[in-house]
Formats: C-alpha cells, structure tokens, sequence
C-alpha cells in the first residue's frame, strides 16, 4: 500500500488558500485569481491587482483595490524597506504573504489603493 505523496508545492498552495479565507472572514479581503486583476496605474509605475477589498467602511462596500507593500513602494518610487504610506485613511489589512526574497511566508500589509494615490498626490504638491 502506498501513501499519497505531498509536495512542497501542495503545502504552500494550502498555505496560500489558508491565508485568503482568514483574509476573508477575518477582514472581507479577497485574493483575485491569476489574470482576474487589473492593471493599476500610477504616475510612471504599474502593478498587477492581487487583492481587493470588499469590506464596508462606513459608505457601503468599499471594492477597491489592495496594494502590498512593495507594490505601494514601486507606484510610490520609495525604498521598500520603508513604509510607502504614513497615515492611510483606511487602515491597512495585516496578511501573511509568500515572499520569493525569503523564500518563506513574512507578513505584510495590504494598502488600499485610494491611500496610495493620496500620498503619490502628497508627495507630487497636489494635496497637503
């Protein structure tokens, strides 16, 4: 009798749908599939939508996009060993993430999209 074998690919896929249904229940925080994003566009930079919000925050379902961290860093032209945004309006989403710089899973926070554009502006004299 032989036993199923379990790769290390079928542990980090469990891991991954682990941490988008605690995202969801915890946070209304949807992970999209590959290729059901968007582009999203900000100055000179661009990324790939991998999250969105579908939590209410006082105005109905939110429905925005959620950037990580060093995805707000690269619209944002900031060092990723910073902070991209300093005060979000919206507070950001804790989630643990799969990092290929660590090979491992590290935690990161997701920013919403509408917090990136308002630093960006900040950061351009557009709004003070």
């Amino acid at each position: 009798m032989s036993s199923p074998t379990i790769t290390l690919n079928d542990l980090i896929e469990t891991h991954l749908n682990e941490i988008a249904e605690d995202a969801w229940e915890q946070h209304r925080v949807m992970r999209l599939n590959n290729g059901d994003g968007r582009w999203l566009d900000l100055g000179t930079a661009a990324v790939w939508e991998l999250w969105t919000c579908h939590a209410d925050h006082g105005h109905g379902l939110c429905g925005e996009p959620l950037l990580t961290a060093p995805q707000a860093s690269t619209m944002l032209g900031k060092p990723i060993d910073d902070a991209p945004v300093q005060n979000p309006s919206i507070p950001t989403v804790e989630v643990e993430l799969l990092d290929e710089g660590v090979r491992g899973f590290m935690q990161d926070e997701l920013y919403h999209f509408s917090d990136v554009v308002a630093e960006f502006e900040k950061a351009q004299g557009r709004r003070s």
